[in-house]
């Protein structure tokens, strides 16, 4: 990764990814990003993926938190409690 970054005139290299939304959007993302690493870079798997999960998605045993390389569990209920709380999102991303 680090040379693809610098044959690209790049200076910080991205290992791993917050994704910070549930569902379809996040195994899409998943999925795709994990289709460029492997077509690009030659390793499916060169960048990790960490998901932030409700109970409820763990419980669902939801696709995105099976193809996440980890997860990180965050309060269940409305978005505003999850996935669209910012000070949650950032907190996640520096512990992680």
């Amino acid at each position: 990764v680090e040379e693809y970054v610098k044959s690209r005139g790049g200076d910080r290299v991205i290992k791993k990814i917050l994704i910070a939304n549930n569902g379809m959007a996040a195994t899409k993302s998943i999925l795709s990003m994990r289709q460029w690493a492997y077509m690009e870079l030659g390793d499916e798997r060169a960048i990790q993926f960490v998901a932030m999960a409700t109970p409820e998605d763990l419980k669902a045993n939801a696709e995105y938190v099976r193809l996440a390389d980890s997860f990180v569990e965050v309060p269940a209920g409305k978005n505003l409690n999850n996935y669209a709380n910012v000070d949650i999102i950032t907190k996640v991303a520096q512990e992680r």
